[in-house]
């Protein structure tokens, strides 16, 4: 077990003007920092992601799911456009960077030449198994020194980056991966939210795993950090089965844990300049 304490400083601008923001729904603590506005569990609770989370998982509301029998589910309301955008590119090298159980990269055709990384043990064997295609790599972004014999036409890195203890260092590693004028696509929780700025602590997307929160703004300012422009934001929403008329009216309620709503997830698509 690793032992963590609290932190003095902003774990992504590294100011040390921060201050307890909210205690969440399961009691982890988070800060805030005032300069960049960044969120983080401070201190963090340790969570492991082997099998038990992939197979025995329970969501926010309390619902249980198993998550090697949701590639259909997943694919049609998790991923936004991304399938939809990368039909309009040229096929090339793409890596997806914690990529779970592979559900992504299986969605995009063969024509692509398809690397993958996951830190749980049990997401690279389902993997093994059920996508062959599907170049396993051991990757780690947080500790230096990375290199790369290869650089990829398309990184994605899909509710990854809110699990990283120091996605400062994470993202300035992950923008390496990509070719210049290829493609970084990031998506993550949106603690500006409509949902995060009213239900506070009852925000679905906090919890035990979720270390690191951004809003638009810090987030854009780590693209542009890394050389590179934004050229689409998305916040999916309106074409799931999230949206219904239940999960509307449930925004009424703060009292209770937060729905499933717009806003709650960004995704960001940026070309790395030439």
């Amino acid at each position: 077990m690793k032992d963590y304490i609290m932190r003095e400083n902003c774990p992504l601008c590294k100011d040390k003007s921060i201050k307890f923001f909210v205690m969440d729904y399961k009691t982890n603590q988070y800060w805030k920092c005032k300069k960049c506005k960044f969120v983080f569990q401070n201190p963090i609770e340790e969570y492991s992601y082997n099998e038990n989370y992939w197979v025995n998982a329970t969501d926010p509301d309390g619902k249980e799911k198993n998550q090697t029998m949701m590639k259909e589910f997943k694919l049609k309301n998790w991923y936004g456009g991304i399938t939809e955008f990368l039909k309009n590119k040229k096929p090339g090298k793409i890596f997806d960077v914690g990529c779970g159980l592979g559900y992504l990269l299986s969605s995009i055709p063969n024509t692509w030449e398809k690397y993958g990384s996951d830190s749980s043990d049990f997401a690279i064997s389902f993997m093994k198994k059920n996508n062959p295609e599907i170049v396993i790599e051991e990757l780690n972004l947080e500790k230096p020194p990375v290199k790369f014999q290869k650089k990829f036409d398309v990184v994605i890195c899909y509710h990854v980056i809110e699990h990283i203890e120091y996605p400062d260092i994470f993202f300035k590693h992950l923008s390496m991966m990509v070719k210049n004028g290829g493609i970084l696509i990031v998506g993550t929780p949106n603690i500006g939210s409509i949902a995060a700025k009213i239900f506070k602590g009852n925000f679905r997307l906090f919890g035990i795993g979720h270390l690191s929160l951004f809003n638009s703004k810090n987030l854009t300012d780590l693209f542009v950090k890394n050389n590179f422009k934004i050229i689409k934001t998305e916040y999916p929403f309106f074409n799931t089965e999230y949206f219904t008329l239940r999960n509307i009216l449930r925004i009424m309620d703060i009292r209770k844990i937060s729905p499933p709503f717009y806003g709650n997830i960004m995704t960001f698509y940026a070309k790395k300049k030439e």
